[in-house]
């Protein structure tokens, strides 16, 4: 992809390139979900750029060896300021690494860490 088709890129704690493609933010971050899903999924775009860069944890994912998983928290605008657990799943096959999507839940259930650990902050330990 060209340089004009990034929405944004930031680079993460390990020096790691991340981007984001107007494609993937369109047709599928927002596109692929309920309007309610989607509008939390663009509220939080900003944050999103800053859990990349500071996370609470990186993890490999258990499923595909090609992907990892940002773990942070946000602030959800829309629904009373609650704070929630932010994943971001990123592709790492080539740099820059690639973002395929985000999600924020209510709680961390994420933490299942069977692909292995990559990075946790200090904040953390």
């Amino acid at each position: 992809m060209q340089d004009d088709e990034i929405r944004w890129k930031v680079t993460d704690p390990l020096g790691n390139e991340i981007v984001l493609y107007k494609d993937t933010f369109v047709e599928h971050i927002i596109g692929d979900h309920a309007n309610k899903d989607a509008e939390v999924r663009r509220l939080i775009e900003d944050q999103v750029k800053f859990v990349l860069q500071s996370p609470y944890f990186i993890i490999k994912d258990q499923k595909n060896p090609n992907r990892w998983k940002y773990l942070g928290l946000v602030e959800v605008p829309q629904e009373d300021q609650k704070i929630k657990t932010v994943g971001i799943i990123i592709e790492i096959e080539k740099e820059p690494f690639n973002i395929i999507t985000w999600y924020a839940r209510r709680v961390m259930d994420e933490l299942v860490i069977n692909g292995g650990m990559i990075y946790a902050a200090n904040k953390c330990r």
